[in-house]
C-alpha cells in the first residue's frame, strides 16, 4: 500500500507531518508525546480517548467526536503530504489522495455517522489547506529541522514539540 513507510527518514517525515497538522489545527493539546520507536508513534492525552459522558448533550458529544475525527483526518493527510513534499518535492498523486479519502470515508461513517458528501467536503478543505502548508518553503525548513531532531532524539514530549514548532505561528 502506498501509505506505508519506506525507511526511518520517511517515518520521521510522516510523524512530523502529523505533529505539524496538530499544531496548525490548534489540536496539539491532545498530544502527550511522540516516540518514533513505538508502534503508535503518537501518544495522546487521556482526554483524547473520549468514550462518552452521560452529562453531555448528544450534540456536544458529537461535536467532540467530530473534532477528533477532523484532527485524525488532518494527521493522516499531513503524514502523507509532508512525506511527499519533503522527499519528492510535490503533492501526493491522485491514487494516494484517493487511498487517503477511502480510509477516511470509513472512519467518518463509523465514528461520526457522516455521509460521504460531508466527508468529501471536510477532506477537500483539509487537503487543500494542508497542501498550502506543506508546499510553503518556510514550513519545509521547520519540518526538516523537526524531523532531524526527531530522528536523533527518537522521543519528544509535548513541550519539545511545541518548542520546535513554535515558529510555525510566525509564518
Amino acid at each position: 500500500m502506498k501509505l506505508k513507510y519506506t525507511d526511518d527518514q520517511d517515518k520521521c517525515y510522516g510523524v512530523t507531518g502529523m505533529a505539524v497538522s496538530l499544531v496548525v489545527w490548534d489540536a496539539d493539546d491532545m498530544l502527550a508525546r511522540i516516540d518514533i520507536d513505538s508502534d503508535d508513534n503518537i501518544e495522546f492525552v487521556p482526554e483524547y480517548y473520549f468514550s462518552g459522558n452521560p452529562r453531555l448533550s448528544a450534540k456536544v458529544a458529537w461535536q467532540y467526536i467530530l473534532k477528533h475525527y477532523q484532527a485524525s483526518m488532518g494527521m493522516m493527510i499531513g503524514n502523507v503530504m509532508c512525506r511527499h513534499y519533503m522527499q519528492r518535492n510535490m503533492a501526493p498523486d491522485t491514487d494516494t489522495r484517493n487511498a487517503l479519502l477511502e480510509c477516511l470515508e470509513q472512519e467518518g461513517a463509523d465514528a461520526c455517522s457522516l455521509e460521504n458528501d460531508e466527508i468529501h467536503r471536510l477532506f477537500d478543505r483539509s487537503y487543500s489547506y494542508l497542501d498550502r502548508v506543506f508546499s510553503h518553503s518556510g514550513v519545509q525548513s521547520i519540518v526538516r529541522d523537526f524531523a532531524r531532531e526527531l530522528q536523533t532524539q527518537r522521543t519528544l514530549t509535548r513541550g519539545d514539540v511545541s518548542e520546535l514548532l513554535a515558529s510555525l505561528c510566525n509564518l
